[in-house]
């Protein structure tokens, strides 16, 4: 089904998707610099999609306008994640100027995850003609240089204030896929290895991967078909077997909705299920659905000891979204 039959489809839970974002107006503050209460232990920046590509003039702005936003923060910020879709077309010069930004804007260190069209739409729009293969080994050659590391694969971990972040990567198995992303058994190993030793003093882990999981967060009405195949790679099961997993995704390109409408049309854009917190991104760069419309949105996630907030919030414009915030508790 495409994007548009979807829509046309769910239409009513579309347009009161929309409406519900924006009432009751109680919901949305204006310009604020930062939002959080005392006590947290980690404070995270979370955006996906930004899409920068070198003929697009916007989408590089609204970066820069957020990373400006978060350096007049009141209080500390440590780390900003980058949920994938770095570029638009996979191409070298896009994602050398995405770290450019980075380097020059960012107060903070920047977790950036690889989408699908970092890798999987190499050459796609005659940008570019490097394959796939070649796409994966620009992403991990950038990521290594702006870390100073060595690591060989597309996936990998982080500490940050003493909690793991666990990043997975589509690794291009047999040629890959346009949208899609492979999982080798090497990295589900590696996977389940980096949550045992993250939660095993009852911290929580943080999995950033740029693909949702298969019906969770609404994936089914906003994006059918996008999400990771639980039948080839069933990382929902691995994350079962541990406590205070947070899995965090993008790619859906589903905006910022109201707690009560993402309930109502089980949409939720941060969502429980079998003791593992799903949050569904909006995207950065180009057009949402199902919610918000507007670019430059994403989430504050503030960790504390008994508990993670996340405060959806637009990064350009400093709007906080206190009919969408969403409390989890920790075990």
């Amino acid at each position: 089904m495409s994007v548009a039959q979807s829509i046309f489809a769910n239409l009513g839970a579309f347009l009161m998707s929309i409406i519900m974002t924006w009432i009751p107006y109680a919901g949305i503050e204006l310009p604020i610099i930062d939002d959080k209460k005392e006590g947290s232990l980690l404070t995270a920046e979370l955006i996906s999609d930004t899409h920068i590509e070198m003929t697009e003039l916007l989408r590089p702005e609204f970066l820069k306008a957020g990373f400006r936003n978060m350096k007049y923060a009141k209080n500390d910020i440590d780390v900003m994640v980058v949920d994938g879709d770095i570029t638009n077309y996979a191409d070298e010069p896009s994602l050398a100027y995405y770290y450019e930004l980075i380097n020059e804007y960012s107060p903070v260190p920047v977790i950036t995850v690889a989408g699908n069209h970092d890798i999987g739409h190499a050459g796609d729009r005659d940008v570019t003609d490097i394959s796939r293969e070649e796409a994966m080994a620009n992403f991990i050659r950038y990521s290594n240089e702006y870390y100073g590391t060595d690591h060989e694969h597309n996936y990998y971990s982080r500490d940050v204030e003493g909690f793991k972040f666990i990043i997975l990567g589509d690794e291009v198995i047999d040629g890959g896929h346009w949208d899609g992303m492979d999982i080798s058994d090497e990295q589900m190993a590696f996977f389940d290895k980096e949550l045992a030793e993250g939660t095993k003093d009852g911290n929580p882990v943080f999995v950033c991967c740029h693909w949702p999981v298969d019906e969770i967060n609404g994936q089914e009405i906003i994006y059918p078909d996008s999400g990771i195949d639980l039948a080839v790679n069933d990382i929902k099961t691995v994350m079962e077997k541990y406590e205070n997993v947070i899995y965090i995704s993008g790619h859906m390109h589903g905006g910022i909705r109201c707690t009560w409408a993402g309930e109502k049309y089980d949409m939720p854009i941060v969502e429980q299920v079998n003791g593992v917190t799903y949050v569904s991104l909006p995207t950065f760069g180009i057009v949402n659905m199902y919610g918000l419309l507007q670019a430059g949105t994403g989430m504050q996630m503030e960790v504390y000891g008994d508990e993670i907030i996340f405060r959806p919030r637009n990064f350009v414009t400093n709007q906080w979204f206190t009919n969408s915030v969403y409390t989890i508790d920790l075990v």
